[in-house]
């Protein structure tokens, strides 16, 4: 009687490191560069606050009731100019303004942030109120406007109504 022999080969294969899995995290934040006038100043947390919010007019009364300027011209109001910005490479802000003039009659006035006047009367082109060289997180920044008007041509102006406008140029850097 023959007898078959069976032989069964069983192998393992034991692998030597410990297996492994990963993966990738990754996220794009983009740029911030927003300017506005508050009527406080902000951070970065209030800064889309609704109760900051300025009119957009300084009106100017030099006499009597709800008067808000001295005899030297200056006027009291609040008023701020107002960045947020995340831009790494900094930005910059200039400044520009308009006399206050009424058909054809003018009245000057000087425009003052953080201690760079703007005079409407002299200046011709726009001057640089705030420089920012760079930047590791989000940043705000809010600085006081003030005005001055040239008091003795306000006294001695002819009745009308007078419009000027202050402007703020935000440049971002590269």
């Amino acid at each position: 009687m023959r007898k078959n022999l069976l032989a069964i080969l069983v192998t393992f294969s034991l692998a030597a490191d410990d297996p492994s899995a990963s993966f990738s995290v990754t996220t794009s934040i983009g740029v911030i560069n927003e300017m506005k006038i508050t009527n406080k100043p902000v951070t970065t947390a209030t800064f889309g606050d609704d109760d900051n919010a300025f009119s957009g007019t300084v009106a100017i009364v030099g006499s009597g009731e709800g008067a808000n300027m001295n005899s030297s011209g200056n006027v009291t109001f609040a008023a701020y100019i107002s960045t947020l910005s995340n831009n790494r490479s900094g930005y910059s802000v200039n400044m520009s303004a308009t006399p206050l003039t009424s058909d054809g009659a003018t009245i000057n006035y000087t425009v003052t942030v953080n201690n760079v006047p703007y005079a409407t009367k002299t200046n011709t082109t726009a001057v640089p109120v705030l420089t920012v060289s760079s930047l590791s997180e989000l940043d705000a920044k809010s600085l006081p406007i003030a005005v001055t008007v040239v008091r003795s041509e306000y006294d001695s102006a002819v009745q009308g109504t007078y419009e000027g406008s202050v402007t703020f140029e935000y440049v971002a850097d590269n």
